[in-house]
């Protein structure tokens, strides 16, 4: 079978110009470069070498053949330099899955500033829904995802992402929005727009309420940040939201008010345990954590 070693043999003697220099160049006694020629002409049934004057002279057989030999050492060169960078962490790819809320601002501005010093880094960023970030996690689809709501971590590993609290967001000429703290007693006969309350966060709200001797009834539901904020633009609601849609500045006209009493929203990261984590995906984490922050500072 043909063999890289019996090639690069071949090669080191055509730049060398001789089986002893050739020998020096790889380190090896010239019996055992001839020895390498010998084999490798049985193999290619070719001859390579002749004696012309007592200088070593390549046949047309072996010219014809040398280009490919040469395109085949500049790919192992290619491959070192690949491998090399992927090791520093200087090239590769990373896919994730996410909420679209959480994709399209600290994980896009995350991207943006990681690709600064990471130009070779490829991204597959998906946007998915709650129960779907889950099964690309858990189908071994994605490095790892992010939610942005509790959820039953069954055989995944659960890391901590970033921690931030549900917040009242109003237009700014919305009467409300001259305080700095929103209670559910200044909500009474406000039209809320939330999440529903068979959402985790819905039922955190509706106890809220619930403890402070009002009732939660949103005007508007959705099952998207994002969503809820267009509602209130266009509508003069209040969301009570995670602050995540605001962070990119998507919705010029809207202010953030803090919501007492507390409700945290702390967004976590899913591993799949028997999915190693490459080095420059380990990078991309602090990175992450790094902008989170940075944004909610």
């Amino acid at each position: 079978m043909l063999k890289v070693r019996h090639l690069e043999v071949f090669r080191a003697v055509v730049n060398a110009g001789s089986v002893s220099a050739a020998a020096r160049l790889l380190y090896v006694s010239q019996p055992a470069v001839t020895k390498t020629l010998h084999v490798l002409e049985g193999e290619l049934g070719l001859t390579l070498f002749l004696r012309v004057k007592g200088r070593l002279v390549c046949t047309p057989e072996a010219e014809a053949i040398l280009p490919e030999i040469e395109r085949l050492f500049g790919n192992v060169q290619v491959i070192a330099e690949r491998a090399r960078e992927i090791h520093e962490g200087r090239r590769g790819t990373i896919r994730l899955s996410t909420v679209a809320t959480l994709a399209s601002t600290i994980v896009a501005r995350a991207v943006g500033v990681f690709r600064e010093q990471h130009p070779y880094v490829e991204f597959d960023i998906r946007a998915l829904p709650t129960r779907h970030v889950v099964e690309y996690v858990s189908n071994n689809q994605v490095d790892f995802g992010i939610l942005d709501v509790p959820t039953p971590s069954g055989s995944l590993e659960v890391e901590e992402f970033c921690s931030a609290e549900l917040s009242c967001v109003m237009r700014s000429d919305h009467p409300l929005a001259s305080r700095k703290l929103i209670t559910p007693r200044l909500l009474d006969n406000e039209a809320i727009a939330a999440f529903g309350e068979e959402t985790v966060t819905g039922w955190r709200l509706r106890e809220a309420f619930r403890a402070a001797g009002r009732t939660f009834a949103p005007a508007f539901a959705s099952n998207s940040t994002s969503v809820l904020c267009a509602l209130t633009r266009q509508t003069h609601a209040v969301a009570l939201v995670d602050p995540f849609a605001l962070l990119d500045q998507s919705f010029p006209g809207l202010v953030l008010r803090r919501f007492t009493p507390t409700i945290a929203v702390e967004p976590r990261f899913l591993f799949l345990p028997a999915r190693p984590r490459s080095v420059i995906v380990q990078r991309f984490l602090v990175q992450l954590r790094d902008t989170a922050r940075d944004m909610l500072r």
